[in-house]
């Protein structure tokens, strides 16, 4: 999987390279703090000792000593400034940045705030703002090392490539004999594929600096791509950290609590929460580790936040951005938390803390996805997660781990789920050629591959050749490319080169691609699972390290073992074989989405037990006082440490002895959308959110849920004066009573009340935002609609045909005494749904009213006149026998919990088995509580949430910024 490299040190560095206290500290501290006492109401001694006490790393008492001057002068950007980077070291980066904005409003020219500015906005991903900030730092201070580093890596985030070569290196030249400049400049040659000449500023660098580990992490990292490093060679390099860095680390390894049957507490520390390689290889398996057997703490060494890094958040026992804190208090603070087992998932890459994790913070240290490319050469690292394809038989010598080789893959990829396009014909019949493909990072691609890429080509005439990746975004890149190919007699238009994409057009993409190539010495791992989504195989000859072997792995569990070659000559006869039989490749490409999806690959429930198993297994040897040793599981599951030679006998952990009984076993958290807002006020609801069983996506046009209602609840996705519809403007009725009030015009029905009549009253029309359902990317299924009756139901459903194709229930009311036009009658809900495989299941919750006047009904208290019901739409009996287990699960939950309908709950549950359905029914017979709005937390029970790429909230913001 693509890989990248760690980018700058951090505010911390001794470099000075974020810092702003070197602006005021001209007195020495004693006298800074002398003159706070003598003279308190003088802003300086207050600035002054808050600018030591940064410096010294004391950030509460200088956030203390800014506060008390900024009392005194609240607008100094100094202060502000000062304050905005304390608050960042003590990890408020929102208040950070607030403090920062205010300094260089007041202070435009000011070159040490906006580029710290500048830097805070870079760890969060957000290029565009740091580099306003980074360009104004250095147009204000042209000579200043830090500013033109932090502007040199921003630069290179934008794919701006020979701009930040050229910053980068002005900085070097600079200051020769500091590291930080011949670090960056060494990253941005390495994005634009000058390999020797990365590994030179790198090794500039280290010189420089021999203390300091990012250059030789990134040496280390740029030997695995390099065509002409060895095996041994690159081995040899990678335990040398160990030799030069340990001592710096040397601390006694930190024990708790041995108890084997213990809820693990397990620490992951990376930068690659979010949509990444290692958050797309991760995050399903994660979702399914049983949590009364895990705790996941999470260490994240960045602040981005996207989908998935909501949903890693979802399933954390602990949550905490690290990024601010230097190696020392990153492994304080997992000794803190008492973590049992850590999980470093950086290496030597982007991000990384390798000396946090080298200090030993926990009883075992364990290496795995992200910067997964080789041993890391780190001793105080005990384990490493890998497969026995990735690591074969007879390698155990070459890794200071004791290796864990899993049944199966090493990673489990989680496929978008939502918005893959469908994978289309092969493009060779529409074109008439073969079209090649390789959508890696570019940085993977060099002079010996390209030569092995011609001849291939040559042999296929014709053949075109596609790539793709974010570094083609500069020209010099692309150029490298042309002129290399072009050496091998590729003419230029035979070559197609392309910058990123948003990730369903990458996926597209491969609409247009025939045959992958993977790339060597360093494989494909992410983008090889994406070819293969897309009905794309692809050929591999595995590299001399573990970083070579990615796309071997994923191929032979994927099963297409064939696709793996062991020379340049098999190579080429295998992309041969593929181009010359048209008829196979297409029937290759219809069936690899499928022979991906149901292999193990992809099966997070199998990857997530196998996990556990391991983790338990190496804690379980730990407090039995055995040093670590290689442990390696069979096809079917058994697994042994190599010293010992049988299966092992684990023991159960306490919390997952339980009676038998009935379980709600829910795949997936049951995800609802209710337009209106009525289900905010639900006790029910709130249970099913506290729980985790429901996610809810709650549109309310008029605004006005209380502040008191579920609005602010975990799981809940509210949007205030916005409603469902077609995606184009729509006006909302404020009438007298809220009630009344929607995208519907209310009528004025004569035959009411004058009260009524009265409260129908339109006070204001204002415009109002629609979200049509089958827009909204990113949304896998919508298992519950709830419908209103004040909003245009008719065109929602319209709109809604692709998004509620495998819906389990909709609610819709139906007004049988019209209040609003165009509400929609039973009949029409009928037909739609009849069209759709709904069928109507009965009236729920009808309400009435009496045609007596209140005189009598003091008498009567009877009400006959129908005026709403709703309407309840279940899929039709062919559509039911079709459902799989897990969604008859939610179906039948649903029911029970949401309506009380336990007799279709009960039929529902035989769909899935006799035996459920009859322990269902036993719990209902001895008036046990059935857990109405609690699935279980038992073993291989653990609620899932849907897979998405990004979260909704993000999708319907975008659709509404459209209008």
């Amino acid at each position: 999987m693509s890989k990248k490299r760690k980018q700058q040190a951090r505010p911390r560095s001794t470099t000075g390279r974020h810092t702003l206290e070197s602006l005021v500290t001209s007195m020495p501290l004693a006298k800074a703090r002398a003159l706070t006492q003598r003279e308190p109401n003088n802003p300086l001694g207050w600035k002054q000792l808050g600018a030591h006490l940064s410096s010294e790393g004391q950030h509460q008492e200088a956030l203390n000593a800014l506060n008390h001057a900024l009392a005194l002068t609240p607008e100094d950007p100094e202060i502000l400034a000062l304050q905005g980077q304390v608050k960042h070291r003590l990890g408020d980066v929102d208040d950070a940045i607030d403090n920062l904005k205010r300094a260089v409003e007041l202070n435009p020219t000011y070159a040490k705030a906006h580029n710290y500015l500048g830097y805070i906005y870079y760890t969060q991903a957000k290029f565009d703002a740091a580099v306003t900030h980074a360009d104004k730092a250095f147009q204000q201070a042209p000579n200043d090392v830090n500013n033109l580093n932090t502007l040199g890596n921003v630069l290179a985030k934008r794919f701006e490539y020979a701009r930040a070569r050229e910053v980068l290196t002005r900085a070097a030249k600079m200051a020769p004999d500091e590291f930080l400049s011949w670090n960056n400049l060494g990253n941005v040659q390495m994005e634009m594929g000058d390999l020797d000449a990365a590994v030179e500023s790198y090794r500039h660098a280290q010189r420089n600096r021999p203390s300091a580990p990012g250059p030789f992490s990134n040496l280390i990292t740029a030997h695995h791509y390099h065509p002409d490093k060895t095996g041994a060679e690159i081995n040899a390099l990678s335990r040398r950290w160990n030799t030069l860095f340990s001592p710096q680390v040397t601390r006694r390894r930190v024990d708790t609590h041995k108890d084997p049957a213990k809820r693990l507490r397990i620490g992951l520390i990376s930068d690659g929460f979010r949509g990444h390689p290692v958050g797309r290889m991760i995050t399903s398996a994660l979702e399914w580790a049983p949590k009364e057997q895990i705790a996941l703490h999470f260490y994240s060494t960045n602040n981005v936040d996207d989908g998935i890094t909501a949903r890693l958040k979802a399933i954390a026992e602990r949550w905490m951005s690290v990024q601010h804190l230097a190696d020392t208090d990153v492994a304080d603070q997992i000794e803190r938390d008492e973590i049992d087992i850590l999980i470093d998932l950086a290496g030597h890459n982007s991000g990384n803390r390798v000396l946090a994790v080298a200090m030993k913070p926990a009883p075992l240290v364990v290496k795995w996805v992200g910067g997964l490319i080789n041993t890391t050469g780190v001793e105080a690292i005990d384990y490493l997660i890998s497969d026995a394809i990735e690591t074969p038989a007879g390698v155990d010598g070459d890794y200071v781990e004791k290796l864990i080789r899993l049944p199966d893959d090493y990673i489990c990829y989680d496929p978008p789920g939502g918005y893959e396009p469908d994978v289309g014909e092969l493009p060779a019949r529409r074109n008439g050629y073969i079209t090649f493909g390789c959508f890696n990072n570019a940085t993977k691609l060099n002079d010996v591959l390209l030569g092995e890429w011609a001849t291939l080509m040559q042999a296929v005439p014709g053949s075109r050749l596609y790539l793709k990746s974010m570094q083609y975004q500069s020209d010099e890149r692309c150029q490298q490319i042309f002129d290399t190919l072009g050496q091998h007699g590729i003419q230029r238009e035979r070559i197609r080169i392309e910058g990123p994409s948003p990730h369903a057009e990458l996926l597209d993409a491969y609409n247009r691609v025939d045959i992958a190539l993977d790339p060597w010495p360093y494989s494909g791992g992410l983008t090889t699972c994406e070819a293969f989504l897309m009905g794309v195989p692809v050929v591999s000859l595995p590299g001399p390290t573990f970083a070579g072997r990615h796309s071997a792995t994923h191929l032979v569990n994927a099963g297409m073992p064939e696709l793996v070659v062991t020379s340049w000559e098999e190579y080429r006869a295998r992309v041969l074989e593929l181009a010359s039989d048209l008829d196979s490749l297409a029937t290759i490409r219809s069936h690899l989405r499928q022979v991906l999806l149901e292999s193990p690959a992809c099966d997070a429930r199998r990857f997530a037990g196998h996990f556990t198993m391991a983790m338990r297994a190496i804690w379980q040897r730990h407090c039995a006082g055995k040093a670590p040793e290689a442990l390696t599981f069979d096809k079917h599951s058994r697994a042994w440490f190599e010293d010992d030679g049988q299966p092992l006998d684990l023991e159960p952990p306490q919390s997952s002895r339980h009676e038998e009984g009935f379980h709600w076993r829910l795949d997936g958290k049951i995800v609802a959308i209710d337009n209106g807002g009525r289900l905010l006020e639900s006790d029910t609801i709130g249970q099913m959110l506290a729980t985790g069983s429901l996610e809810l996506i709650a549109f309310d046009p008029t605004g006005d849920a209380a502040e008191g209602s579920l609005k602010h609840h975990d799981g809940v996705h509210y949007y205030p004066n916005v409603t469902l519809g077609d995606g184009q403007p729509a006006t909302l009725h404020a009438c007298l009573d809220p009630a009344m009030s929607g995208s519907l015009a209310p009528l004025d029905d004569t035959d009411q009340p004058d009260t009524v009549l009265q409260g129908r009253k339109v006070l204001t029309r204002l415009s109002l935002g629609t979200v049509a359902l089958d827009r909204i990317e990113g949304l896998r299924s919508i298992d519950w609609l709830v419908l209103d009756a004040r909003n245009d139901s008719a065109t929602i459903l319209d709109q809604g045909e692709a998004a509620l194709r495998d819906t389990l229930l909709i609610q819709a009311r139906v007004a049988f005494q019209p209040t609003h036009e165009r509400q929609p009658n039973l009949a029409e809900l009928q037909h739609w749904g009849s069209r759709h495989g709904f069928r109507l299941y009965r009236l729920h919750h009808p309400r009435h009213r009496s045609a007596a006047d209140s005189v009598a009904q003091e008498t009567l208290h009877q009400a006959t006149e129908l005026v709403s019901a709703e309407a309840i739409f279940l899929p039709t009996r062919e559509r039911l026998e079709a459902l799989d287990d897990s969604h008859l699960l939610k179906l039948s939950f649903i029911l029970h919990t949401a309506y009380g309908i336990r007799d279709l709950s009960y039929k529902i549950l035989q769909y899935v088995d006799d035996a459920t359905a009859d322990r269902y029914l036993t719990s209902l017979r001895e008036n046990t509580p059935v857990p109405r709005d609690m699935p279980s937390s038992a073993a291989n029970e653990v609620t899932r949430p849907p897979h998405r790429e990004d979260t909704i909230s993000h999708e319907i913001d975008r659709l509404l910024s459209q209008h």
